[in-house]
């Protein structure tokens, strides 16, 4: 919504992995300067916003006026899994802002570093106090077991702080709608959702999933309309009221809004009924 008098509504809540950064932060700031638009025609201040995130890691609060006075030297290890460049180039992308910010930074391949239950993290010999890795949480929680577990003892002998934090997993998982659906009901932001089948136009969707994946749009009476396949069928569903997205000439839009502390950027994608891994980024210009 948001476009044409649609409302705005709350899809789905991205808590972990960081998709569509270097598009949202870059590209389409690069689109508007090459077309000769000043930077006020665009909301996107994320380049910056995670630059001072950053810095919020160390003074954890509101105010980073003082971060290079409590600023100890702290470094920050990215990794990404080998293979994907879209996913190391977002990486390296935050890398460079939090070396902008002032931290000591490195990258490395998630499986060239080394964890330590006792001793924490390090690459190349050298111990770093941060660890941001592109994995998600759930991939670990159920396809790495023993990773889980070696995490989980870092994090107890607290040696290492991970990058998002753990309990990004709850507010990752979909199934989080329902809850904030029964916490504000009939919310203006909020669509219905529910364990359940609804009796009305809707979408079915799983705990977790990525790209449009293993996602059904629905009638009332539970008629598919439009499905994708998937690998994550196995996951609880979720049930949530259908919305309809912006459109112009036949073509679906979805604005995505990014946080860092607040409301820092938007950027859209386009595609069909069910967005996935070949929809494509659309940069904005404010009229």
């Amino acid at each position: 919504g948001g476009l044409d008098g649609n409302p705005i509504k709350l899809l789905e809540f991205n808590a972990d992995t960081p998709t569509m950064v270097y598009e949202s932060a870059i590209i389409q700031w690069a689109l508007l300067k090459k077309n000769g638009f000043s930077e006020s025609l665009q909301f996107n201040n994320l380049y910056e916003a995670l630059g001072d995130n950053f810095k919020r890691i160390i003074t954890l609060g509101e105010d980073i006026s003082n971060f290079n006075a409590i600023y100890e030297g702290w470094k920050i290890l990215f990794s990404s899994i080998q293979g994907s460049e879209e996913e190391e180039r977002t990486v390296k992308l935050l890398e460079v802002i939090a070396r902008e910010a002032g931290f000591e930074t490195n990258f490395c391949y998630a499986h060239e570093a080394i964890l330590n239950e006792t001793e924490g993290l390090s690459f190349g010999g050298i111990n770093y106090e941060f660890w941001f890795k592109l994995i998600p949480w759930e991939s670990i929680a159920i396809d790495e077991p023993e990773l889980a577990q070696l995490i989980t003892a870092m994090i107890a002998n607290k040696n290492t702080i991970f990058l998002n934090p753990a309990y990004t997993l709850m507010f990752q998982s979909k199934r989080m709608l329902k809850i904030l659906w029964d916490l504000f009901p009939n919310h203006p932001l909020l669509l219905e959702t529910s364990y359940e089948p609804l009796h009305q136009k809707q979408v079915k969707k799983h705990a977790f999933g990525r790209e449009g994946e293993n996602i059904s749009i629905l009638d009332a009476q539970g008629n598919v309309l439009h499905s994708n396949g998937g690998e994550y069928a196995n996951y609880p569903e979720i049930y949530q009221a259908f919305a309809a997205q912006n459109h112009h000439n036949g073509i679906l839009y979805q604005p995505n809004v990014f946080y860092a502390y607040e409301a820092c950027a938007l950027g859209f994608r386009k595609g069909g009924e069910i967005l996935d891994n070949l929809s494509k980024f659309v940069a904005h210009k404010i009229r």
